[in-house]
């Protein structure tokens, strides 16, 4: 007979949360796995329909029968419950309340899993499936609606995806995950964003607009998904998003800054620009083939009102035209036939040219002036010298902004991020073929209609410090600028934004709310402090080392949990942290270390038994008196294929070793060395996405935990504290301290051994072993 039961209550939730389980009601089994799960979200002006697929899968012999657990957001109302029973698609009806926090109370209880109490508080029901099909699979779907959180300007969708931390909903899918949200507003569409996962954009004008991403077998589902985007009928959007949680010190913010989707050709800002290309014999074959379709490619996008001149350069340096000259039909002619007659011979006089395409800056007028400067390979002729070469650039330079491509591994990567550096625009370096392509005009495409020049952004209302990227260069259409930063002042205060259109100053004003603490967008100071350390070391490699430098990377990295050619993800303390060992339990595995060549020792991460660390003292975990009982398959998720780093970490470092053999990588300018230490310093300087939960150090409640021996210690705890109390995992007063700080829930899903900082010198440490405490006593202990 088949029977379906629908639970559903409705309690008290601050977010929203959606990921769904299948738990079968054989207490000796853990969740169903994942085949795939598919989400879809129809936001329209801040109402959102989302919905859910999903296809368990039942790998025992038999037939089973489960329950499927689902949270709803709160406020969301449930428009429709479907599952299929022997192949029949079944409506679900509701039956009877149960209150969600019993629910997953009780299932924290029975799987020991912590990560569940994600899931506590929310607008919860069940379903009592049977049969799901022996050596079969389960698809439930729903649809549920939900107006979204609003503030100024600003809606926040949320998707958690990373409901456990040990159980089924972390596995990876079997076939894949896909979301999509499709967006309409009347009031216009400005900056789409997300702090956890790289969604594609396609917009359809300016009110409309799909967001999504599409991820493959074995790809990691175990991270939330969260959604912001604004909305402003302003030319240029702004959104100020400020995270202060305690009162007594400086908070974090984030700004949004995203012009129209849709421009007229007259309020597209005219630029000049001088294309620079290295024909010497190192660009010979497929290469040169390569840059020349590639430089046709961005001259005959060019805009009629832009200036443009074009420069090659072997031994020698020659220019299409004197001077820079309008992009009419005829000059792009001759541009498209001199680069068609270009071939690769000679030196490589990287010096004559960069002075060269500078001069193309002088008596520009109004126009902003671009260069774009492509080399494979060393200078080999004239200044020859990288301090001079730099010197030379800079001395040239009357307010260019330089762009560098690096083609290939022969070149010295070191030079070319000075001078783009110095010269207030980016570096990049391509592979041949495809990625020479995709790099040189993907970055054309960004940067061809500016529509606002020298971005200036005046956060002087806030006490406003610390502010990256430090220089915010131009606005492009369909570019998003994302700032961080502090401020000490709390207040409801107006944020400026300035550049220039054609020769006249552009005054932009915004509302930004700064005035209380807030503990929202906890995202954003690991983002700052990760981007800022990308700049100090960034000054350091380019500059040289400096004492007060390193310090602070060393600071920002212990207290963040940055990896950096100082530090390293499993941060050595200089005192043992107060971690108890768990022999069964091994820690993450790190992923590579971006700052240790190929070749260095490799070290693995220290394991409890081996790593010395004491457990004695008022903040320490007692030493277990028996090893856990606990399967070994509940350890903290492997490092997948599917999160294995880009070829930006891969292609130069290994994995595991520290000290100088890191701090060497700072001083490698040439080669794939040179290369690899450029795009690690580059993607911390624009981090604006959180980085994968996979590693041992992980960010929850607004706090940064690093794993020692089998659990994770709150980073604030790294030098004890002075008051600190004991709780017995899953026990009475464990839950107290759920419901006594709701906000220390994702921290709490974190495992079952923590120590995580309550207050002013006071902690808690969570563990298997402890003894009994009394609920009363950790509600005194948290007041």
């Amino acid at each position: 007979m088949n029977r379906l039961i629908l639970l559903a209550s409705v309690l008290v939730a601050p977010l929203a949360l959606a990921q769904g389980m299948l738990i079968p009601t054989d207490t000796s089994m853990g969740p169903l796995g994942i085949k795939y799960q598919r989400v879809s979200a129809e936001i329209v002006d801040g109402a959102a329909v989302t919905k859910v697929e999903q296809v368990f899968v039942n790998s025992s012999s038999r037939q089973l029968e489960a329950h499927y657990v689902f949270p709803l957001p709160k406020g969301a109302a449930l428009q429709d419950f479907y599952l299929w029973i022997n192949g029949k698609k079944t409506r679900g009806e509701v039956l009877e309340k149960q209150k969600a926090t019993e629910i997953y109370e009780g299932i924290v209880r029975r799987l020991q899993d912590p990560g569940l109490l994600e899931y506590v508080d929310t607008d919860a029901f069940r379903a009592r499936v049977f049969p799901v099909p022996a050596n079969g699979e389960q698809k439930i779907e729903l649809t549920f609606s939900q107006v979204l959180d609003f503030n100024a300007g600003l809606y926040q969708y949320h998707y958690p995806l990373g409901a456990s931390s040990r159980g089924a909903p972390r596995l990876t899918v079997k076939q894949d995950f896909v979301f999509s949200a499709n967006i309409k507003s009347k009031v216009p569409l400005r900056s789409i964003y997300s702090p956890t996962h790289k969604l594609g954009v396609s917009r359809k004008g300016e009110n409309d607009a799909i967001t999504g991403l599409e991820m493959g077998a074995g790809a990691d589902i175990s991270k939330d998904l969260d959604l912001f985007y604004t909305v402003s009928d302003k030319a240029v959007g702004l959104t100020f998003m400020s995270h202060r949680p305690d009162p007594e010190q400086p908070g974090f913010f984030m700004a949004l800054i995203s012009p129209r989707a849709e421009l007229k050709a007259d309020e597209v800002l005219a630029k000049r620009i001088t294309f620079v290309i290295d024909t010497s014999g190192s660009m010979m074959g497929d290469r040169m083939k390569l840059a020349r379709d590639t430089l046709k490619y961005c001259v005959q996008k060019l805009n009629a009102r832009d200036e443009f001149n074009v420069v090659r350069f072997s031994t020698d340096v020659e220019a299409l035209f004197e001077k820079p000259q309008l992009a009419s039909e005829a000059n792009v002619k001759k541009a498209v036939e001199f680069v068609s007659g270009m071939e690769a011979i000679g030196g490589t006089a990287i010096d004559e040219a960069m002075t060269r395409a500078l001069k193309d800056g002088a008596n520009r007028g109004d126009r902003p002036h671009m260069v774009m400067f492509i080399t494979d390979g060393h200078p080999t002729v004239g200044e020859t010298d990288e301090n001079a070469i730099a010197k030379d650039a800079r001395a040239a330079n009357t307010g260019s902004r330089v762009f560098t491509f690096g083609v290939g591994d022969d070149l010295n990567a070191r030079l070319l991020d000075r001078i783009a550096d110095e010269g207030q625009g980016t570096s990049d370096f391509a592979k041949d073929g495809r990625d020479f392509e995709l790099k040189v005009g993907g970055f054309y495409d960004k940067v061809a209609n500016p529509v606002l020049s020298d971005l200036a952004l005046d956060l002087s209302a806030f006490g406003a410090y610390d502010v990256y990227p430090k220089r915010l260069g131009d606005l492009f259409k369909g570019a998003q600028l994302v700032v961080m930063g502090r401020y000490r002042t709390p207040k409801d205060g107006t944020v400026v934004l300035t550049g220039n259109f054609n020769g006249k100053k552009q005054v932009f004003e915004y509302r930004g709310d700064a005035t209380k603490e807030s503990k929202q967008y906890d995202f954003v100071p690991r983002l700052w402090a990760i981007r800022k350390v990308g700049y100090l070391l960034e000054e350091i490699r380019l500059r040289g080392e400096r004492a007060e430098l390193k310090e602070e990377v060393v600071a920002l990295g212990k207290k963040y949990g940055i990896v950096t050619p100082y530090t390293s993800y499993l941060v050595v303390e200089d005192t043992p942290l107060p971690v108890a060992q768990n022999q069964n339990r091994p820690p993450p595995p790190p992923r590579p270390d971006p700052w240790v060549f190929r070749g260095a020792e490799e070290k693995s991460a220290p394991k409890g038994s081996a790593s010395g660390f004491s457990l004695g003292g008022s903040g320490g975990l007692a030493q277990p008196s028996a090893p856990s009982t606990k399967p070994a398959d509940k350890s903290p998720a492997p490092v997948t294929a599917a999160e294995a780093p880009s070829d930006d970490f891969d292609s130069a470092f290994g994995r595991g070793a520290r000290g100088p053999a890191k701090e060497e990588a700072m001083k490698k300018a040439d080669g794939k060395d040179g290369i690899a230490v450029s795009r690690a310093l580059k993607k911390m300087k624009e981090q604006d996405e959180a980085e994968r939960v996979s590693d041992p150090v992980r960010t929850a409640s607004g706090r940064t935990f690093m794993y020692r021996n089998g659990g994770w210690i709150d980073s604030e705890a790294v030098n004890g504290t002075s008051k600190s109390l004991k709780v017995k995992y899953l026990s009475d007063a464990y839950f107290a301290i759920l419901k006594a700080r709701p906000d220390l829930k994702a921290a709490l899903a974190l495992s079952d051994r923590l120590v995580i900082v309550v207050g002013k010198d006071k902690s808690i440490i969570i563990e298997p072993t402890a003894g009994e405490t009394k609920a009363d006593a950790v509600t005194a202990f948290l007041k």
